[in-house]
């Protein structure tokens, strides 16, 4: 690989985002988790206010756990903030508050793997520490014509070790943003602009016009498929919320819902608990997707004839709703 080709190409052409000014490595974290599985565009607002809220280690590890998750609502894959949470409080308590600077250290914080590791050693330390991730993934299956199952660890870790080869002769803070970039912008799933790639020279995929055909990524299960009813609890200006406890959406404020597909049936199981509420309006369906996961919901505005106050369910402020975190498959529901 040219690895010079490829350095200068990004740093006289990678996009100038908020996190690339700085070699901090408590920001470089910060936006590493919140890339994870999330867009570029969609994670740079995200990122400018959590800094600003949350501007050090001590600041995020003292941080009121609702806070943290309104900071982030609408990123979804909520548990990640929950290790940062986790993570920021072991830095302090372990590394009195300065970031730590091994691989080792780095890679034992809750919520860090190999790659957000490798990731925080390359850009903060300018470490020779593989980051390989989907845009890595796909640059290099292209660009050496592998056509293993990426889905596969096994066939991951081999691409991986590739990576850390080539990284320990480059320098490590610029390769890893610009194999990162380089995925992003040129060497794009769909379409990629070959005629502006740096490696296009000795890409193999190129010569042989396989880039529709790599990386070879196997189909994924379908989506699980689940009907709730789904239920705006009102009492005057009070509403009825409870705080998910599930790994899915964990923490996140929600409105009650059941999984059922009849209102009435939900009515009937919910009396059995001293629950009686009166329908008012139905406020539409809404859909809602996850990655393995769709829920279908149907949703409906009650209103409280009895409460059983030993229910999950807590009541709040009808305003209160647009401050608590809530999950955004329930904030989109129009009341």
């Amino acid at each position: 690989m040219d690895i010079n080709k490829l350095e200068t190409w990004y740093q006289e052409n990678h996009r100038k985002l908020v996190f690339r000014k700085t070699k901090e490595p408590y920001y470089i974290w910060v936006s590493e988790i919140m890339l994870q599985q999330t867009q570029v565009d969609t994670v740079l607002p995200f990122f400018s206010r959590f800094i600003e809220t949350f501007p050090d280690v001590f600041t995020l590890a003292n941080a009121d756990e609702d806070l943290l998750h309104k900071s982030v609502e609408g990123l979804g894959y909520y548990r990640r903030f929950r290790y940062m949470h986790l993570a920021a409080k072991k830095i302090v308590e372990e590394f009195n508050g300065i970031f730590p600077k091994t691989y080792k250290e780095v890679l034992s914080l809750p919520g860090v793997g190999k790659y957000t590791a490798g990731a925080i050693m390359s850009i903060a330390y300018n470490q020779p520490y593989s980051a390989l991730d989907g845009n890595v993934i796909r640059v290099l299956s292209r660009y050496l014509n592998i056509d293993d199952d990426m889905r596969i660890e096994k066939h991951r870790k081999k691409l991986d070790l590739i990576n850390q080869d080539i990284i320990v002769n480059a320098t490590p803070y610029i390769y890893t943003q610009a194999m990162m970039e380089l995925g992003a912008t040129i060497c794009k799933p769909k379409n990629p602009l070959c005629d502006a790639c740096p490696l296009q020279v000795h890409c193999q995929a190129f010569a042989n016009d396989l880039q529709s055909k790599l990386p070879v990524l196997s189909k994924l299960k379908k989506q699980k498929e689940i009907n709730y009813i789904t239920l705006v609890i009102r009492d005057k200006d009070q509403i009825y919320l409870y705080k998910r406890t599930e790994e899915l959406l964990k923490n996140m404020y929600m409105y009650p819902q059941f999984e059922s597909e009849s209102l009435q049936q939900v009515l009937f199981d919910l009396e059995a608990q001293n629950i009686i509420l009166e329908p008012v309006e139905h406020l539409g369906q809404y859909k809602h997707v996850f990655t393995h996961l769709i829920w279908y919901m149907d949703v409906y505005e009650v209103r409280v004839i009895q409460m059983n106050e030993q229910s999950i369910y807590e009541k709040y402020p009808y305003q209160s709703v647009k401050t608590l975190p809530m999950a955004i498959a329930h904030r989109k529901i129009k009341r």
